[in-house]
């Protein structure tokens, strides 16, 4: 029997479909099926006519349509309820499962033409038109399926028949037309309006009667005798989840099937050609799916489903496809640009179809007239995405009623990608503008790679330039600047310094909204200053320094909202500075110094109150400084040299509390030069080459202790140096930046002065005896001291400050008893460390060989056995000693300890013990840090603010070493296995900052300590010695004081140690870090190894 069913697929002719059942009866494998066969063609010819034939009449006749639908879809009626009026029925409303009600009336004397399908004694179905045949140009009947296709070879598929024409309709001006060329000519048939039936008005003449009274279908039948059979629900039959589904080329869709009715002997089997493949996948009697694989290419045929009960009953059903080709379209997905454009859609269909956009932004532009298996193009215009992100939008393939086919999405790029080509673009055209290819650096340009990962560019989240950075003096950079850069959207950090740029600056770059770093110092710029840079309202920081720039700075300049640092030096800029300035509210730092600048200060500049640095030196300005300059409050930095500057410097100027650098050098002030407030406040003071008057502050010796430049030369300053000054360290480096004043004007240096009493000499002064233990003898010894210094009772003080220095700390303060201290006069012939004078000890001190640092000696053979053998009971192996040398400066401070033992003796100068230092505690921490270098052993917990050394092999084991004989316990070259370990677990020691930090012993890493801080790694503060450094100058006290009866006792040292452990918790204690820009104050320790 199945083999009936392929002969008939390969015999019919290939007429679209929509839904076909019929009814066989009595199959057998035997069976004739030439009846059959006609049957099938018979109705297809009629139903093929209906099809087309409502397609082309009048929409109004949507009952119809509704039936078409039906059969398509595998509809079932669901009710059949007729309408009457009187005693007659003239028709019905008809309700089914899937598709809305229609309502047929009975047409009476309707003029439709009656298209019908007639068999000739050939054989072969032709059409008729009322009957009659439908004869074309020639006169030659029109065939209502095609002739039989050429019969397969074994395995083989017959060949297409030809195919049958079917006629079209049209209702023009009143008149009936029927095509049977495929709409190439139309001939009229007569008038579509009939005469007016009863109730033909509102009947539809194409039927004539409707059959219910079978239980299994519903007839209707057409005005030219034609039934068309519709099943009830309960019907033997097929239906399918999709009966007019959507397929592409090559495309493999699954349909489910149910049957109303069946058991193990129903069958369902499928048939098709043209390379159309279809599977079926039964689940059980009543259901399944039907696999189908769509040629490629795709040809408009359909799937044949033949269900049979196994008995007497066959039922055919038959798939059509609506077939959309997306031609040129990728996963149903098309992309578009950014800006306005226009779009342009293939599409390949066997129906009518139109295309639906359903976003605002994409508008129909074209609709074609859709045909049957033809290829349209829909054009649309696409407004612009303003957007920074993508969108995306949709078109709806539809056919004529409004059923979506397809769903093409819509990508449309944003002006954020389109953006980053065309940025790319921009940097390319830099990259050859500059002279890439001889770039010292290049990594990247111009290469494939994300622009963010070219060397200088950085990108945002969005993929746009957000920086170019080009600091490097070595990157080779030359060229000129294009004026695209202007075009970088969001740029907000533009730096191209220290290079060979030429040309002037582009006026484009006043685009760049968004940047609020300039940075184009340093090159071969010339022109003036683009007026445009004051658009950009958001530049935070311009720098244009070290150009060739000339001209006024444009006006727009001095009215830029955000605008802070303006850094405009070294160029040949000119004009005046603007009375508005002020209108610069955020301004804090002005640079115009270098260039040819004229007229005076405007006194608006001081309304400027964030402002900390103003630098305009090496102009032409005249005129007085701004009398309000006090109103600076912030001002920092006020470099105003080499102008033509007069006046007096204005009494306000004391109100800049926060002043650190001055330099109003070679202008023509005059009057008092206020030294005392220069020195109070400023690192930096340049006041030469100006009619200053006044004198020379006792105070400026402690000041050149810490700071480096100071010209107060060629003034018209008078009266004598002090001697503070005149026998300061540095006094010969800054005798000539001092000294020499202008004509007429001189500065005095004091009469050198000589002891001529030395009956003081070697005296011995008992400043402290021991209470308790064997004593532990301190000597303290000066130096530089003259015989006017033991008169005034200098000496004394300074004896006295000493020792009370050295108990102000724990553990010494606790242990003060245990000690004996002692004074040792010596009588100097000069109280002064000048070239030339006498001291009893030949003291000596300066910088050190590494910047930063001081150094300091003495005689040690005159200090030991002239003087220090004069106290009683003195053990130079185990006693120390403090060498005072009578000089106001923390710069003359030295160790000297001998390793493993002998005579050890610190240098310290008085230059933190001066009334004016800042640093109260400074000269007593010295004391204690040399007492913890000489006495306690310890190792310094500090290390140059520029080094990068890590500790070698050779100072490990040195430390290690000196550990081994009880030296350097507050180290530790091992961070797992350190010295102070037990605290670090003992709670009792959880509140103190005990931890393992990096750093010390001159080394920036390989070397660690035990606290953040201490008073072994600076002496600025209130500092004091951590927790191993207190133990170990404990055990050092208690062994020297009671000898080897005393033995250590841990808990006995915590006990005590109580006094000093911290009360407010601490964050760290665990290893960090130190910050490098720590600046602690370096004397060395020198260690002799004795032999």
């Amino acid at each position: 029997m199945w083999n009936l069913f392929t002969h008939f697929f390969k015999c019919r002719h290939l007429i679209w479909l929509p839904v076909l059942c019929v009814t066989l009866a009595g199959c057998k494998d035997d069976f004739d099926d030439s009846e059959l066969r006609k049957q099938i063609a018979d109705l297809d010819g009629r139903l093929t006519s209906l099809e087309k034939l409502c397609a082309q009449m009048n929409t109004n006749i949507s009952s119809m349509q509704t039936i078409v639908n039906a059969l398509q879809q595998n509809d079932y009626i669901t009710g059949v309820t007729p309408i009457t009026e009187g005693s007659n029925t003239i028709g019905y409303t008809i309700t089914f499962a899937k598709n809305k009600p229609i309502t047929i009336y009975h047409g009476e004397n309707g003029s439709t033409p009656v298209i019908g399908i007639k068999k000739d004694t050939d054989g072969i179905y032709y059409w008729t038109l009322d009957g009659e045949w439908l004869l074309d140009i020639s006169d030659n009947k029109i065939k209502a399926e095609g002739t039989d296709g050429e019969k397969g070879g074994q395995g083989e598929e017959g060949k297409p028949g030809q195919n049958g024409i079917t006629p079209l309709l049209k209702i023009e001006e009143g008149y009936w037309y029927v095509s049977y060329d495929n709409e190439n000519s139309w001939q009229q048939l007569g008038k579509a309006s009939g005469e007016k039936g009863e109730p033909g008005e509102k009947g539809d003449s194409m039927f004539s009667s409707v059959d219910t009274s079978n239980d299994g279908y519903v007839i209707f039948t057409l005005a030219d005798g034609t039934e068309l059979k519709l099943p009830r629900k309960d019907s033997f039959g097929i239906s399918f989840s999709n009966a007019f589904p959507g397929i592409s080329a090559g495309e493999t869709i699954e349909i489910e099937y149910t049957l109303p009715k069946g058991d193990e002997k129903t069958l369902v089997k499928t048939a098709c050609q043209n390379g159309w493949q279809a599977v079926v996948n039964k689940k059980d009697h009543l259901s399944g799916t039907i696999t189908i694989t769509a040629p490629d290419p795709i040809t408009d045929d359909e799937v044949l489903v033949f269900v049979s009960d196994g008995k007497e009953k066959t039922v055919m059903s038959a798939i059509s496809f609506c077939i959309v080709i997306l031609d040129n379209i990728q996963d149903n997905t098309v992309k578009v640009g950014g800006g306005d454009g226009n779009l342009t859609l293939e599409i390949t269909s066997n129906m009518e179809i139109k295309a639906v956009p359903q976003n605002e932004w994409i508008i129909t532009d074209e609709q074609p007239q859709s045909k049957a298996l033809a290829t349209n193009h829909f054009h649309f215009k696409v407004l612009a995405n303003g957007d920074k992100q993508n969108r995306t939008g949709h078109i709806e393939v539809q056919d004529m009623g409004g059923k979506v086919l397809k769903t093409i999405t819509v990508v449309q790029g944003n002006a954020l990608e389109e953006e980053i080509a065309k940025e790319r673009e921009i940097l390319i055209k830099f990259y050859y503008a500059t002279n890439g290819d001889q770039w010292e650096n290049n990594t990247n340009w111009c290469s494939d790679k994300p622009v963010g990962e070219w060397y200088g560019i950085e990108t945002g989240y969005d993929g746009l330039i957000h920086a170019i950075e080009f600091v490097s003096i070595n990157n080779n950079l030359s060229g000129y600047l294009i004026p695209e850069l202007g075009d970088l959207s969001e740029l907000s950090f533009l730096e191209i310094q220290n290079s060979k740029i030429s040309g002037s600056i582009p006026e484009e770059l006043g685009k760049l909204q968004h940047v609020y770093y300039l940075n184009l110092s340093c090159n071969q710029l010339t022109g003036e200053i683009p007026t445009s840079i004051g658009q950009i309202k958001s530049l935070e920081t311009l720098y244009l320094q070290q150009n060739q720039l000339s001209g006024e700075i444009p006006n727009s300049i001095w009215q830029m909202p955000s605008l802070k640092r303006i850094e405009l030096q070294y160029n040949q800029l000119s004009g005046e500075l603007p009375q508005n300035i002020n209108d610069l509210k955020t301004l804090d730092y002005l640079d115009l110094s270098y260039n040819q600048f004229t007229g005076e200060i405007p006194e608006t500049i001081c309304l400027l109150s964030d402002l900390f640095r103003l630098e305009l030196s090496n102009n032409q300005l005249t005129g007085t400084l701004p009398e309000n300059i006090g109103n600076l409050k912030k001002l920092e930095i006020l470099k105003l040299a080499n102008n033509q500057l007069s006046g007096t410097i204005p009494a306000s100027i004391k109100q800049c509390s926060e002043l650190t650098y001055i330099d109003l050098s070679n202008n023509q002030l005059h009057g008092d030069i206020m030294l005392d407030f220069f020195l109070q406040h400023c690192d930096a003071i340049r006041l030469n080459n100006n009619y200053f008057t006044g004198s020379i502050p006792a105070e400026l010796a402690s000041w050149l202790d810490k700071n480096f430049v100071f010209n107060i030369s060629y003034n018209c300053l008078s009266g004598t140096i002090p001697w503070e000054v005149v026998y300061h360290f540095r006094w010969g480096s800054s005798k000539s930046s001092i000294q020499p004043q202008n004509e007429g004007y001189r500065l005095e240096i004091p009469t050198l002065y000589e002891s001529t009493d030395y009956s003081e000499d070697g005296k011995v002064i008992v400043l402290q005896k021991a209470t308790a233990g064997n004593g532990i003898n301190v000597a303290i010894v000066g130096d530089g001291f003259a015989d006017v210094d033991f008169t005034s009772g200098h000496f004394d003080n300074v004896m006295h400050k000493t020792m009370e220095g050295l108990f102000r700390l724990e553990p010494m303060k606790s242990f003060r008893h245990l000690f004996n201290v002692y004074a040792v006069k010596t009588v100097s012939k000069h109280n002064v460390f000048l070239e030339g004078s006498e001291t009893a000890l030949e003291g000596k001190y300066g910088e050190g060989e590494i910047a930063g640092t001081s150094e300091a000696e003495c005689n040690e053979e005159t200090l030991r056995n002239k003087y220090i053998n004069k106290i009683p009971d003195f053990n130079p192996d185990e006693d120390i000693c403090f060498v005072i040398f009578n000089v106001y400066t923390p710069n003359a401070n030295t160790s000297y300890c001998r390793y493993p033992q002998g005579f050890s003796y610190s240098i310290s100068g008085l230059g933190d013990y001066t009334p004016t230092s800042n640093d109260l505690h400074g000269f007593e921490n010295d004391i204690c840090e040399r007492f913890g270098d000489t006495f306690g052993r310890l190792g310094a917990e500090w290390w140059f603010e520029t080094s990068e050394d890590v500790a070698t092999d050779a100072t490990k084991e040195k430390v290690l070493k000196h550990q081994a004989n009880g030296w350097y316990m507050n180290l530790s070259v091992a961070p797992e296995n350190v010295p102070w370990k037990k605290f670090l677990t003992d709670e009792r020691y959880a509140n103190e900052d005990v931890g393992i930090y990096e750093g010390g012993y001159y080394c920036a890493s390989g070397i660690y300590r035990s606290s953040y801080t201490s008073i072994m790694r600076t002496t600025i503060g209130e500092v004091t010695f951590n927790v191993p450094s207190r133990e170990a100058i404990y055990k050092r006290m208690m062994q020297q004081a009671y000898g080897d009866s005393w033995q250590y006792d841990y808990e006995k040292f915590v006990e005590y140690d109580a006094i000093n452990r911290n009360s407010t918790p601490q964050l760290l204690r665990s290893t960090a870090d130190a910050p490098k820009e720590d600046r602690p104050r370096y004397h060395p320790m020198v260690i002799i190894h004795e032999q």
